[in-house]
Protein backbone atom coordinates (compact mmCIF):
# COMPACT_ATOMS: atom_id res chain seq x y z
CA UNK A 1 0.00 0.00 0.00
CA UNK A 2 1.47 3.09 -1.10
CA UNK A 3 2.06 5.87 1.63
CA UNK A 4 1.71 9.36 1.71
CA UNK A 5 5.02 10.82 0.30
CA UNK A 6 5.43 13.24 3.86
CA UNK A 7 8.25 15.22 1.94
CA UNK A 8 5.98 16.30 -1.11
CA UNK A 9 3.12 16.90 1.56
CA UNK A 10 5.43 19.15 3.59
CA UNK A 11 6.19 21.30 0.48
CA UNK A 12 3.33 21.66 -1.24
CA UNK A 13 1.81 23.16 2.33
CA UNK A 14 5.07 25.24 2.77
CA UNK A 15 4.42 26.47 -1.12
CA UNK A 16 0.40 27.10 0.40
CA UNK A 17 1.12 28.77 3.29
CA UNK A 18 3.71 31.35 1.90
CA UNK A 19 1.43 32.02 -0.74
CA UNK A 20 -1.06 32.69 2.08
CA UNK A 21 1.71 34.84 4.42
CA UNK A 22 2.53 36.82 1.24
CA UNK A 23 -0.90 37.57 -0.13
CA UNK A 24 -1.42 38.57 3.73
CA UNK A 25 1.58 40.58 3.87
CA UNK A 26 -0.03 42.86 0.87
CA UNK A 27 -2.85 44.25 2.97
CA UNK A 28 -0.50 44.35 6.05
CA UNK A 29 1.76 46.51 3.53
CA UNK A 30 -0.88 48.40 1.74
CA UNK A 31 -3.92 48.45 4.52
CA UNK A 32 -2.58 51.24 6.51
CA UNK A 33 -1.59 53.52 4.02
CA UNK A 34 -5.01 53.17 2.02
CA UNK A 35 -6.86 53.24 5.34
CA UNK A 36 -5.27 56.50 6.25
CA UNK A 37 -5.60 57.97 2.13
CA UNK A 38 -9.20 56.57 1.80
CA UNK A 39 -10.81 57.08 5.20
CA UNK A 40 -12.96 54.46 7.71
CA UNK A 41 -15.79 55.48 5.22
CA UNK A 42 -14.37 55.05 2.25
CA UNK A 43 -13.61 51.81 3.64
CA UNK A 44 -16.63 51.33 4.69
CA UNK A 45 -18.19 51.16 1.43
CA UNK A 46 -15.55 48.78 -0.17
CA UNK A 47 -16.56 46.38 2.71
CA UNK A 48 -19.85 46.30 2.31
CA UNK A 49 -19.55 46.32 -1.52
CA UNK A 50 -17.47 43.53 -1.26
CA UNK A 51 -19.51 41.55 1.19
CA UNK A 52 -23.16 42.26 -0.95
CA UNK A 53 -20.82 40.51 -3.72
CA UNK A 54 -19.83 37.67 -1.70
CA UNK A 55 -22.95 36.26 -2.28
CA UNK A 56 -23.14 36.56 -6.02
CA UNK A 57 -19.20 34.77 -6.05
CA UNK A 58 -20.99 32.26 -4.09
CA UNK A 59 -23.43 31.55 -6.32
CA UNK A 60 -20.75 31.41 -9.29
CA UNK A 61 -18.49 29.14 -7.58
CA UNK A 62 -21.59 26.67 -7.06
CA UNK A 63 -19.31 24.82 -5.00
CA UNK A 64 -17.63 23.48 -8.29
CA UNK A 65 -14.09 23.80 -7.06
CA UNK A 66 -14.76 21.14 -3.38
CA UNK A 67 -16.72 18.75 -5.57
CA UNK A 68 -13.86 18.78 -8.15
CA UNK A 69 -11.05 18.05 -6.14
CA UNK A 70 -12.82 15.47 -4.59
CA UNK A 71 -14.23 13.67 -7.99
CA UNK A 72 -11.16 14.28 -10.01
CA UNK A 73 -8.79 13.46 -7.86
CA UNK A 74 -8.93 9.61 -8.84
CA UNK A 75 -8.82 10.48 -12.59
CA UNK A 76 -5.41 12.36 -12.42
CA UNK A 77 -3.82 9.44 -13.97
CA UNK A 78 -6.39 9.48 -16.85
CA UNK A 79 -6.13 12.20 -19.44
CA UNK A 80 -9.11 11.58 -21.14
CA UNK A 81 -11.41 10.68 -18.32
CA UNK A 82 -9.54 14.16 -16.50
CA UNK A 83 -10.78 16.60 -19.91
CA UNK A 84 -14.08 15.24 -20.14
CA UNK A 85 -14.70 15.44 -16.17
CA UNK A 86 -13.02 19.29 -16.16
CA UNK A 87 -14.90 20.07 -19.20
CA UNK A 88 -18.19 19.05 -17.61
CA UNK A 89 -17.52 21.18 -14.82
CA UNK A 90 -16.63 23.93 -16.65
CA UNK A 91 -19.70 24.37 -18.32
CA UNK A 92 -21.90 23.86 -15.51
CA UNK A 93 -19.41 26.39 -13.57
CA UNK A 94 -20.04 29.28 -16.58
CA UNK A 95 -23.74 28.52 -16.69
CA UNK A 96 -23.84 29.21 -12.78
CA UNK A 97 -21.46 32.02 -13.98
CA UNK A 98 -24.05 33.67 -15.84
CA UNK A 99 -26.84 33.30 -13.48
CA UNK A 100 -25.15 34.95 -11.17
CA UNK A 101 -24.57 38.26 -13.12
CA UNK A 102 -27.89 38.38 -14.10
CA UNK A 103 -29.17 37.91 -10.46
CA UNK A 104 -26.58 40.07 -9.41
CA UNK A 105 -27.38 43.45 -11.72
CA UNK A 106 -31.48 42.39 -11.49
CA UNK A 107 -31.17 43.28 -7.35
CA UNK A 108 -28.23 45.95 -7.75
CA UNK A 109 -31.01 47.95 -9.74
CA UNK A 110 -33.76 46.68 -7.80
CA UNK A 111 -32.45 48.16 -3.97
CA UNK A 112 -32.74 51.42 -3.81
CA UNK A 113 -30.11 51.55 -0.85
CA UNK A 114 -28.03 49.72 -3.13
CA UNK A 115 -27.15 53.30 -5.78
CA UNK A 116 -24.15 54.45 -3.64
CA UNK A 117 -22.40 51.17 -3.83
CA UNK A 118 -23.35 50.37 -7.61
CA UNK A 119 -20.10 51.67 -9.22
CA UNK A 120 -18.13 49.49 -6.54
CA UNK A 121 -19.82 46.46 -7.13
CA UNK A 122 -19.42 46.47 -11.29
CA UNK A 123 -15.77 46.99 -10.76
CA UNK A 124 -15.34 44.28 -8.37
CA UNK A 125 -18.17 41.77 -10.15
CA UNK A 126 -15.23 41.15 -12.91
CA UNK A 127 -14.03 39.19 -9.84
CA UNK A 128 -16.82 36.44 -10.82
CA UNK A 129 -15.77 35.79 -14.20
CA UNK A 130 -12.18 35.72 -13.61
CA UNK A 131 -12.65 33.32 -11.21
CA UNK A 132 -14.58 30.78 -13.05
CA UNK A 133 -11.92 30.68 -16.04
CA UNK A 134 -9.18 30.32 -13.42
CA UNK A 135 -10.02 26.61 -12.81
CA UNK A 136 -7.55 26.77 -9.73
CA UNK A 137 -9.18 23.74 -8.27
CA UNK A 138 -7.32 21.83 -10.80
CA UNK A 139 -3.99 22.49 -9.76
CA UNK A 140 -5.30 21.18 -6.00
CA UNK A 141 -6.28 17.91 -7.91
CA UNK A 142 -2.60 17.92 -9.26
CA UNK A 143 -0.77 19.61 -5.90
CA UNK A 144 0.60 21.91 -8.39
CA UNK A 145 1.16 24.48 -5.48
CA UNK A 146 4.24 26.34 -6.72
CA UNK A 147 2.17 27.26 -10.04
CA UNK A 148 -0.61 29.11 -8.00
CA UNK A 149 2.18 30.27 -5.69
CA UNK A 150 4.70 32.45 -8.12
CA UNK A 151 1.57 33.33 -10.08
CA UNK A 152 -0.84 34.80 -6.94
CA UNK A 153 2.83 36.53 -5.85
CA UNK A 154 3.81 38.00 -9.07
CA UNK A 155 0.21 39.87 -9.22
CA UNK A 156 0.02 40.82 -5.62
CA UNK A 157 3.40 42.35 -6.20
CA UNK A 158 2.22 44.52 -8.98
CA UNK A 159 -0.73 45.58 -7.59
CA UNK A 160 1.74 47.19 -4.09
CA UNK A 161 3.35 48.84 -6.48
CA UNK A 162 0.16 50.28 -7.91
CA UNK A 163 -1.81 51.05 -5.01
CA UNK A 164 1.60 53.45 -3.88
CA UNK A 165 1.50 54.71 -7.24
CA UNK A 166 -1.97 55.72 -7.91
CA UNK A 167 -3.97 55.80 -4.69
CA UNK A 168 -3.20 59.27 -3.66
CA UNK A 169 -6.32 60.57 -2.00
CA UNK A 170 -9.78 59.86 -1.21
CA UNK A 171 -10.96 60.90 -4.76
CA UNK A 172 -9.06 57.42 -5.58
CA UNK A 173 -11.20 54.88 -4.17
CA UNK A 174 -12.40 53.66 -7.46
CA UNK A 175 -8.69 53.04 -8.21
CA UNK A 176 -8.04 51.06 -5.42
CA UNK A 177 -10.88 48.96 -5.83
CA UNK A 178 -9.39 48.13 -9.77
CA UNK A 179 -6.29 47.49 -8.11
CA UNK A 180 -7.50 44.71 -6.02
CA UNK A 181 -9.60 43.30 -8.94
CA UNK A 182 -6.08 43.14 -10.81
CA UNK A 183 -3.92 41.62 -7.03
CA UNK A 184 -7.17 39.17 -6.93
CA UNK A 185 -8.04 37.61 -10.30
CA UNK A 186 -5.11 38.66 -12.55
CA UNK A 187 -3.49 34.92 -11.66
CA UNK A 188 -6.79 33.52 -12.57
CA UNK A 189 -6.30 34.65 -16.32
CA UNK A 190 -2.91 33.43 -16.61
CA UNK A 191 -3.97 29.84 -15.17
CA UNK A 192 -6.86 29.67 -17.49
CA UNK A 193 -3.98 29.25 -20.13
CA UNK A 194 -1.97 27.43 -18.06
CA UNK A 195 -3.71 24.40 -17.24
CA UNK A 196 -5.04 23.62 -20.57
CA UNK A 197 -1.15 23.98 -21.80
CA UNK A 198 -0.05 21.04 -18.86
CA UNK A 199 -2.96 19.41 -17.50
CA UNK A 200 -6.08 19.17 -20.22
CA UNK A 201 -7.28 21.02 -22.52
CA UNK A 202 -11.19 21.52 -21.06
CA UNK A 203 -13.97 23.19 -23.20
CA UNK A 204 -17.26 24.02 -22.89
CA UNK A 205 -19.81 21.09 -23.57
CA UNK A 206 -23.32 20.44 -23.66
CA UNK A 207 -23.26 16.64 -22.98
CA UNK A 208 -23.02 16.75 -19.30
CA UNK A 209 -23.80 14.24 -16.67
CA UNK A 210 -26.35 16.20 -14.70
CA UNK A 211 -27.47 13.11 -12.83
CA UNK A 212 -23.83 12.40 -10.94
CA UNK A 213 -22.87 16.14 -10.65
CA UNK A 214 -25.91 17.99 -9.72
CA UNK A 215 -26.94 16.57 -6.31
CA UNK A 216 -23.69 16.39 -4.74
CA UNK A 217 -22.87 19.99 -6.13
CA UNK A 218 -25.67 21.44 -4.92
CA UNK A 219 -25.22 20.06 -1.60
CA UNK A 220 -21.64 21.10 -1.44
CA UNK A 221 -22.91 24.82 -2.64
CA UNK A 222 -25.89 24.77 0.01
CA UNK A 223 -23.46 24.27 2.47
CA UNK A 224 -21.36 27.09 1.24
CA UNK A 225 -24.12 29.27 1.21
CA UNK A 226 -24.46 28.59 4.96
CA UNK A 227 -21.15 29.22 5.56
CA UNK A 228 -20.83 32.37 3.74
CA UNK A 229 -24.22 33.73 5.46
CA UNK A 230 -22.71 33.40 8.78
CA UNK A 231 -19.47 34.69 7.87
CA UNK A 232 -20.40 37.56 5.87
CA UNK A 233 -24.13 38.09 7.46
CA UNK A 234 -22.30 40.23 10.37
CA UNK A 235 -21.03 42.96 7.85
CA UNK A 236 -23.98 43.18 5.58
CA UNK A 237 -26.62 43.17 8.93
CA UNK A 238 -24.25 46.08 10.48
CA UNK A 239 -23.89 47.67 6.99
CA UNK A 240 -28.15 47.76 7.11
CA UNK A 241 -28.52 48.11 11.07
CA UNK A 242 -26.18 50.51 11.53
CA UNK A 243 -23.68 52.73 9.22
CA UNK A 244 -20.27 53.25 6.82
CA UNK A 245 -18.09 54.28 9.97
CA UNK A 246 -18.90 50.80 12.33
CA UNK A 247 -18.84 48.40 9.25
CA UNK A 248 -15.39 49.77 8.20
CA UNK A 249 -14.13 49.08 12.11
CA UNK A 250 -15.96 45.75 12.26
CA UNK A 251 -14.12 45.62 8.54
CA UNK A 252 -10.73 45.99 10.10
CA UNK A 253 -11.41 43.61 12.97
CA UNK A 254 -12.40 40.63 10.69
CA UNK A 255 -9.55 41.40 8.39
CA UNK A 256 -6.93 40.61 10.45
CA UNK A 257 -9.18 37.67 12.09
CA UNK A 258 -9.21 36.23 8.53
CA UNK A 259 -5.76 36.98 8.18
CA UNK A 260 -4.58 34.54 11.05
CA UNK A 261 -7.27 32.15 9.99
CA UNK A 262 -5.98 31.58 6.23
CA UNK A 263 -2.43 31.25 6.83
CA UNK A 264 -3.30 28.16 9.28
CA UNK A 265 -6.01 26.75 6.54
CA UNK A 266 -3.01 26.75 4.20
CA UNK A 267 -1.66 24.00 5.57
CA UNK A 268 -5.03 22.12 5.92
CA UNK A 269 -5.70 22.84 1.90
CA UNK A 270 -2.59 20.84 0.55
CA UNK A 271 -4.05 17.72 2.46
CA UNK A 272 -7.44 17.30 1.42
CA UNK A 273 -6.33 15.10 -1.73
CA UNK A 274 -4.31 12.95 0.42
CA UNK A 275 -6.68 12.46 2.62
CA UNK A 276 -9.19 11.61 -0.02
CA UNK A 277 -7.34 8.86 -1.93
CA UNK A 278 -6.58 7.95 1.77
CA UNK A 279 -10.37 7.18 2.54
CA UNK A 280 -10.32 5.51 0.03
CA UNK A 281 -8.30 3.28 0.39
CA UNK A 282 -10.13 2.11 3.62
CA UNK A 283 -6.15 2.69 5.50
CA UNK A 284 -7.42 3.60 8.93
CA UNK A 285 -4.44 3.08 11.04
CA UNK A 286 -2.59 5.42 8.32
CA UNK A 287 -5.26 8.07 8.55
CA UNK A 288 -5.52 8.01 11.86
CA UNK A 289 -1.53 8.92 12.18
CA UNK A 290 -1.75 11.90 9.49
CA UNK A 291 -4.88 13.09 10.90
CA UNK A 292 -3.41 13.32 14.37
CA UNK A 293 -0.02 14.56 13.74
CA UNK A 294 -1.58 17.48 11.83
CA UNK A 295 -4.02 17.94 14.47
CA UNK A 296 -1.30 18.71 16.95
CA UNK A 297 0.87 20.70 14.61
CA UNK A 298 -2.04 22.72 13.95
CA UNK A 299 -3.19 22.88 17.87
CA UNK A 300 0.94 23.97 18.33
CA UNK A 301 0.94 26.73 15.77
CA UNK A 302 -2.63 27.98 15.89
CA UNK A 303 -3.72 28.11 20.38
CA UNK A 304 -0.37 30.57 20.82
CA UNK A 305 -1.26 33.30 18.22
CA UNK A 306 -4.94 33.18 19.33
CA UNK A 307 -3.97 33.96 23.22
CA UNK A 308 -1.10 36.81 21.81
CA UNK A 309 -4.31 38.31 19.49
CA UNK A 310 -6.32 38.32 22.51
CA UNK A 311 -4.03 40.44 24.64
CA UNK A 312 -2.38 42.57 21.83
CA UNK A 313 -5.36 43.58 20.13
CA UNK A 314 -5.55 47.17 21.14
CA UNK A 315 -1.37 47.35 20.20
CA UNK A 316 -1.75 45.28 16.40
CA UNK A 317 -5.06 47.86 15.90
CA UNK A 318 -3.18 50.97 16.64
CA UNK A 319 0.33 49.87 14.93
CA UNK A 320 -1.50 49.18 11.49
CA UNK A 321 -4.28 51.35 11.28
CA UNK A 322 -4.10 54.10 13.68
CA UNK A 323 -6.20 55.69 16.82
CA UNK A 324 -9.48 56.39 14.10
CA UNK A 325 -9.79 52.85 14.08
CA UNK A 326 -9.22 52.13 17.85
CA UNK A 327 -12.88 50.90 18.05
CA UNK A 328 -11.98 47.66 16.11
CA UNK A 329 -10.00 46.33 19.15
CA UNK A 330 -12.67 45.13 20.85
CA UNK A 331 -14.74 42.71 18.40
CA UNK A 332 -11.05 41.57 17.36
CA UNK A 333 -10.24 40.45 21.10
CA UNK A 334 -13.26 38.67 20.29
CA UNK A 335 -12.88 37.29 17.01
CA UNK A 336 -9.11 35.89 18.25
CA UNK A 337 -11.63 33.33 20.15
CA UNK A 338 -13.36 32.00 17.15
CA UNK A 339 -9.99 31.58 14.87
CA UNK A 340 -9.17 28.22 17.01
CA UNK A 341 -13.00 27.06 16.71
CA UNK A 342 -12.85 27.78 12.95
CA UNK A 343 -9.93 26.25 12.18
CA UNK A 344 -10.63 23.21 13.97
CA UNK A 345 -14.32 22.55 12.40
CA UNK A 346 -12.25 23.12 8.40
CA UNK A 347 -10.11 20.35 9.20
CA UNK A 348 -12.87 18.44 10.54
CA UNK A 349 -15.55 19.33 7.05
CA UNK A 350 -12.82 19.16 4.68
CA UNK A 351 -10.15 16.75 5.56
CA UNK A 352 -12.51 14.12 7.05
CA UNK A 353 -16.53 14.87 6.35
CA UNK A 354 -16.24 15.97 2.31
CA UNK A 355 -13.78 13.43 1.02
CA UNK A 356 -15.87 10.61 2.53
CA UNK A 357 -18.72 11.84 1.00
CA UNK A 358 -20.70 13.44 4.08
CA UNK A 359 -21.40 16.95 2.93
CA UNK A 360 -24.98 16.53 4.17
CA UNK A 361 -23.56 16.67 7.73
CA UNK A 362 -21.33 19.63 6.53
CA UNK A 363 -25.00 21.40 5.58
CA UNK A 364 -27.05 20.40 8.45
CA UNK A 365 -23.70 21.63 10.69
CA UNK A 366 -23.60 24.75 8.61
CA UNK A 367 -27.29 25.88 8.07
CA UNK A 368 -27.95 25.83 11.70
CA UNK A 369 -25.08 27.64 12.53
CA UNK A 370 -26.34 30.24 10.22
CA UNK A 371 -29.70 30.87 11.42
CA UNK A 372 -28.39 30.97 14.76
CA UNK A 373 -25.96 33.69 13.45
CA UNK A 374 -29.23 35.43 11.94
CA UNK A 375 -31.15 35.17 14.55
CA UNK A 376 -28.71 36.37 17.23
CA UNK A 377 -27.28 39.20 15.06
CA UNK A 378 -31.16 40.58 15.29
CA UNK A 379 -31.09 40.60 18.41
CA UNK A 380 -27.64 41.83 19.53
CA UNK A 381 -26.49 44.04 16.82
CA UNK A 382 -28.98 46.73 18.31
CA UNK A 383 -27.82 46.53 22.06
CA UNK A 384 -24.09 45.96 21.44
CA UNK A 385 -23.16 46.94 17.58
CA UNK A 386 -19.88 45.35 16.49
CA UNK A 387 -19.10 43.79 19.40
CA UNK A 388 -22.57 41.50 18.88
CA UNK A 389 -21.76 40.45 15.30
CA UNK A 390 -17.67 39.15 16.82
CA UNK A 391 -19.78 37.01 19.83
CA UNK A 392 -22.27 35.59 16.94
CA UNK A 393 -19.31 34.11 14.78
CA UNK A 394 -17.99 32.62 17.93
CA UNK A 395 -20.84 31.02 18.25
CA UNK A 396 -21.57 30.05 15.10
CA UNK A 397 -17.78 28.22 15.00
CA UNK A 398 -18.58 26.57 17.85
CA UNK A 399 -21.61 24.79 16.77
CA UNK A 400 -20.06 23.48 13.33
CA UNK A 401 -17.26 22.62 15.26
CA UNK A 402 -19.21 20.37 17.66
CA UNK A 403 -21.53 18.76 14.81
CA UNK A 404 -18.45 17.99 12.89
CA UNK A 405 -16.68 16.53 15.49
CA UNK A 406 -19.66 14.66 16.59
CA UNK A 407 -20.14 13.03 12.90
CA UNK A 408 -16.09 12.18 12.31
CA UNK A 409 -15.82 10.74 15.58
CA UNK A 410 -15.95 7.03 13.95
CA UNK A 411 -13.99 7.98 10.49
CA UNK A 412 -10.80 9.20 12.23
CA UNK A 413 -9.44 8.79 15.61
CA UNK A 414 -6.89 11.49 17.50
CA UNK A 415 -4.30 9.99 18.53
CA UNK A 416 -1.64 10.62 21.02
CA UNK A 417 -2.66 14.37 21.33
CA UNK A 418 -3.48 14.77 25.30
CA UNK A 419 0.35 15.41 26.27
CA UNK A 420 0.35 17.93 23.05
CA UNK A 421 -2.46 19.74 24.42
CA UNK A 422 -1.17 20.03 28.32
CA UNK A 423 2.04 21.38 26.84
CA UNK A 424 0.42 24.15 24.16
CA UNK A 425 -1.72 25.47 26.94
CA UNK A 426 1.09 25.58 29.69
CA UNK A 427 2.63 27.36 26.89
CA UNK A 428 0.17 29.64 26.37
CA UNK A 429 -0.77 30.56 30.35
CA UNK A 430 3.11 31.99 29.86
CA UNK A 431 2.45 33.94 26.59
CA UNK A 432 -0.95 35.50 28.84
CA UNK A 433 1.85 36.38 31.76
CA UNK A 434 4.57 38.29 29.35
CA UNK A 435 1.84 40.45 27.25
CA UNK A 436 0.53 41.37 30.51
CA UNK A 437 3.51 42.31 32.01
CA UNK A 438 4.99 44.00 28.99
CA UNK A 439 1.65 46.86 28.72
CA UNK A 440 3.38 48.86 31.42
CA UNK A 441 6.22 49.67 28.46
CA UNK A 442 5.04 53.55 27.24
CA UNK A 443 6.61 53.21 23.59
CA UNK A 444 3.90 51.13 21.09
CA UNK A 445 6.72 49.49 18.92
CA UNK A 446 9.11 48.18 21.97
CA UNK A 447 5.61 46.91 23.65
CA UNK A 448 4.72 45.07 20.82
CA UNK A 449 8.36 43.96 20.19
CA UNK A 450 8.62 42.63 23.43
CA UNK A 451 5.26 41.14 23.62
CA UNK A 452 6.25 39.16 20.65
CA UNK A 453 9.83 37.98 21.03
CA UNK A 454 9.15 37.61 25.01
CA UNK A 455 6.05 35.18 24.35
CA UNK A 456 7.83 33.30 21.44
CA UNK A 457 10.94 32.61 23.55
CA UNK A 458 8.73 31.51 26.58
CA UNK A 459 6.72 29.30 24.53
CA UNK A 460 9.48 27.64 22.96
CA UNK A 461 11.19 27.03 26.24
CA UNK A 462 7.88 25.34 28.09
CA UNK A 463 7.49 23.19 24.98
CA UNK A 464 11.36 21.96 25.27
CA UNK A 465 10.83 21.67 29.26
CA UNK A 466 7.43 19.85 28.26
CA UNK A 467 9.31 17.41 25.71
CA UNK A 468 6.22 18.86 23.77
CA UNK A 469 5.71 15.68 20.94
CA UNK A 470 5.26 18.18 17.99
CA UNK A 471 8.17 20.34 19.01
CA UNK A 472 10.55 16.71 19.35
CA UNK A 473 9.68 15.41 16.26
CA UNK A 474 10.90 18.51 14.22
CA UNK A 475 13.87 18.37 16.48
CA UNK A 476 14.46 14.86 15.49
CA UNK A 477 13.89 15.50 11.52
CA UNK A 478 16.02 18.25 11.28
CA UNK A 479 19.01 16.31 13.02
CA UNK A 480 17.56 13.59 10.73
CA UNK A 481 18.12 15.82 7.21
CA UNK A 482 21.85 16.79 8.71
Amino acid sequence: MKEPNNKRIATNAILNTAKTVLGILFPLITYPYVSRILGVENLGIYTFSFSFLSYFLLIAALGISTYGIREGTQYREDQHKMESFVSELFSINMISTIVAYILLFILLYAIPSMAPYRKAVFILSAEILFTTLGVSWICNIYEDFLAIAVRTIAFQILSLVLIFVLVRSSQDLYIYFAILLLSNSGANLVNFFYIRRKYCRFRLTISIDWKRHIKPILVIFSTTVAITIYVSSDTTMLGFMTNDYQVGLYGTAVKIYTIIKNVLAAILMVLIPQFTLMFARGDKKQTDFLFSRVFNILTVLMLPMCVGLFFLSDDVVLLLFGKEYSGSAAPLRLLSIAVSFSLYAYMYTQCVLIPIKKERVVFKATIISAIVNIVLNFVLIPLWGINAAAITTIIAEIITFTIAFFYSRDTVSLIGVGKNLVSTVMGCVCISIICLVCKSFDLLLIRIAASVLGSVVVYLAVLLITRNPVLWQMKEMIIKHH
